[in-house]
């Protein structure tokens, strides 16, 4: 009870605050005269439009994103004397003075010129859309939206991998398996090393996640966003990422931003791939040594402690030759062949300054490389064993998604998102290489010629053809099903009440349903003991729940021409909670697959939660629009901490300097240098 209390009150306290800061804003955002800037965005040289630029009065909250025609409208900007910014990634950054009069909209126009280098893009991080040259620690950023149009991207590990330093992706060998991911290396030994993922603005379950033993290749939750939906990518990296996002993001933070609509007519996308996939890698052969024994003509094997024992222990075999075989390398034999996929899918976006929209649907199906080995197929049929439709394709991937986001403007000072996604997938997974009933250890652990015997007791007896102790057609007849349905919705507010103050809240949930199946039938699997073949099946399904809400509230000062001052006060709290049941049964009659007729059956009830409270300020000052400093802490109180370690403080400190802005910096000619900063954090 004293926890829960202390929780309520902690709650409390943060809501009174913000309303009390809003409540004393009110009077002075009704008393301050203002007018609009109409900006225009046109690309030097051929004069088009520039679509998605970034506009900004400078030292305020106020801005937005050009549409289609290249123009945006600020409404409510301060009278007198402003500077209006715009940033594109991929042009170069441009601000211009204007003069605001309550009586006419003031038109501004900028031309932008392009660069090869991305000099000044906009991430989005904890405290609201920063520029990058304002931020001392270490960010990265992927243009999501543009890399799928040019690229073959097929899922969010094709993003992630070698896109941004510091970044490790390592792949996985199966189609359905997610990618291990680590921002500069690992932290903890025995802890969990994955980053977080926060997707338009709240947590969402990433990472791997399955009760399913396969070995190495296990499914992803990341792997369940669509990359035709994402806009971009953000990647905090470093200790800062707690400061910004909390205890869990101690291994750094990924910061997804969906596809949002625009001002404009109704823009269709329509969009379709098919392909092939080969594994183009060079594996190991097999190698046995082949000798006699002194005296005797009849071949054997030699093994290396036999050879290594020297005249000591007696001379057993003499080496005569070395065979070289690997059932990889064989076409009959090999479990690789090709895999296939497609993805067809429809979007549009558009809508007016008052509401826009992009809804976007689409549909993948991806067959992986493993297939069954062709001699096996004479293998069934000789033996009598059932040949289930599984056996010869035995991973696969099949997902729909389907998305809608909608942003409305009802008024100058205030901007709202509803943004929801859907996703539903069937999945099948094989025994990979760490499994001992996988088919790495089966492969690579045969000897080097294909006449080694046949597969042992109580299995039938097979040949192996070159593989160590059993065939594939024995790995694939365990199936490991894994049937996900999730959705993902939040709302984003952002009320800018003054010209110099922006109040922000997010709001939304994660809810996935996820049924996992591991079946085996009764005289079907691999001979690891005299009871695995038989017959399983286990049932798992579990359900997770991921809320986020998050409020904060930036204000901007300005007390002279050079400096500018920025603070932000925030709290968050992210509710994690999972439960689940699994049914188990051992030992099945023949044609069963229930765990209900299992000889020995089981249940398991699992229930996790995890709560976490936190708040934080961060002030910013801008000298001159060169020098940014910025300090920042957040206080975290969650629920695995107990009674008597209630809180932790996360401190942040960074340093931003262009140097090459100041009048008296002057680059040699032969560096080719557009812009030099220094940043510490």
């Amino acid at each position: 009870m004293k926890v829960s209390f202390a929780w309520r009150r902690r709650v409390e306290r943060s809501l009174m605050l913000f309303i009390l800061v809003a409540a004393s804003v009110l009077p002075a955002a009704a008393q301050q005269a203002t007018g609009n800037v109409g900006v225009t965005v046109l690309e030097q040289g051929s004069g088009r439009p520039v679509f998605q630029a970034q506009v900004s009065i400078v030292n305020t909250t106020l801005g937005g994103v050009t549409g289609q025609d290249g123009k945006f409208l600020i409404r409510g900007v301060p009278l007198g004397a402003r500077q209006v910014r715009v940033l594109r990634v991929g042009y170069t950054e441009q601000k211009k003075d204007v003069v605001v009069s309550a009586t006419t909209t003031v038109a501004v126009e900028f031309t932008l010129s392009t660069v090869a280098v991305q000099l000044t893009p906009v991430v989005t991080t904890a405290t609201g859309d920063t520029r990058r040259v304002e931020i001392g620690n270490a960010t990265a950023s992927i243009d999501a939206g543009k890399m799928v149009e040019s690229s073959p991207i097929t899922n969010m590990n094709d993003l992630l991998n070698a896109h941004a330093a510091g970044v490790l992706v390592t792949p996985s060998t199966q189609t359905g398996s997610g990618s291990r991911v680590r921002i500069r290396g690992m932290s903890s030994v025995t802890l969990n090393n994955d980053p977080i993922y926060v997707i338009d603005g709240i947590r969402m379950t990433g990472g791997q996640d399955t009760q399913l033993s396969t070995g190495d290749a296990q499914a992803s939750r990341i792997g369940d966003i669509s990359p035709e939906e994402i806009e971009s990518i953000e990647i905090v990296k470093g200790p800062s990422a707690a400061t910004l996002y909390g205890t869990a993001a101690a291994n750094g933070v990924i910061v997804i931003t969906t596809k949002k609509g625009r001002a404009g007519n109704a823009q269709w996308t329509v969009f379709g791939e098919s392909g092939q996939m080969s594994d183009r890698n060079e594996y190991p052969w097999n190698y046995t040594i082949i000798g006699h024994t002194p005296g005797a003509t009849t071949f054997k094997r030699c093994l290396l402690p036999t050879l290594s024992a020297g005249t000591a222990a007696g001379i057993t075999c003499i080496r005569d030759s070395v065979d070289t075989y690997s059932p990889l390398h064989d076409p009959s034999a090999t479990p690789l062949g090709n895999g296939y996929r497609g993805q067809v899918g429809v979007g549009v976006r558009g809508g007016t300054e008052a509401v826009r929209y992009n809804i976007q649907a689409s549909r993948e199906n991806e067959t992986g490389i493993f297939k069954l080995p062709d001699f096996e197929y004479t293998m069934l049929d000789s033996t009598h064993q059932p040949m289930h439709s599984w056996l010869a394709r035995p991973n696969f991937r099949d997902a729909t998604s389907v998305r809608a986001n909608i942003s409305m403007s009802p008024s100058s000072k205030l901007d709202v998102s509803v943004n929801s996604g859907f996703t539903t997938l069937d999945q099948r997974l094989l025994q990979a290489s760490n499994a001992t009933q996988g088919l790495g250890s089966q492969g690579y652990g045969g000897p080097g010629f294909p006449q080694n015997g046949f597969v042992g007791s109580p299995a039938p007896a097979t040949p192996l053809h070159g593989y160590r102790a059993w065939t594939p057609a024995y790995i694939y007849q365990e199936r490991l099903d894994q049937g996900i349905n999730r959705f993902i919705g939040s709302v984003n507010v952002n009320w800018r009440p003054t010209t110099w103050m922006q109040n922000r809240m997010d709001i939304g949930s994660d809810l996935t349903d996820r049924n996992e199946a591991n079946d085996l039938f009764n005289g079907e699997g691999p001979p690891i003991t005299t009871t695995y073949r038989n017959g399983k099946a286990y049932d798992f399904r579990s359900n997770l729940r991921n809320i986020t809400a998050n409020v904060s509230s930036t204000g901007t000062w300005s007390p002279r021409s050079w400096l500018n001052s920025k603070t932000t006060i925030g709290a968050q709290y992210v509710d994690f909670r999972q439960d689940g049941n699994s049914a188990t049964g051992d030992g099945l009659p023949p044609g069963a697959l229930t765990a209900g007729a299992g000889a020995v059956q089981g249940a398991n009830e699992t229930f996790n939660i995890s709560r976490t409270l936190g708040q934080y300020v961060e002030e910013a000052v801008s000298i001159n629009d060169r020098l940014f400093l910025t300090a920042a802490a957040r206080s975290d109180q969650n629920s695995a901490f107990g009674q008597n370690f209630q809180n932790v403080i996360y401190p942040k400190f960074s340093v931003s300097w262009i140097i090459s802005e100041e009048s008296w910096f002057k680059a040699p000619e032969v560096l080719h240098l557009d812009q030099l900063r220094l940043r510490y954090a």
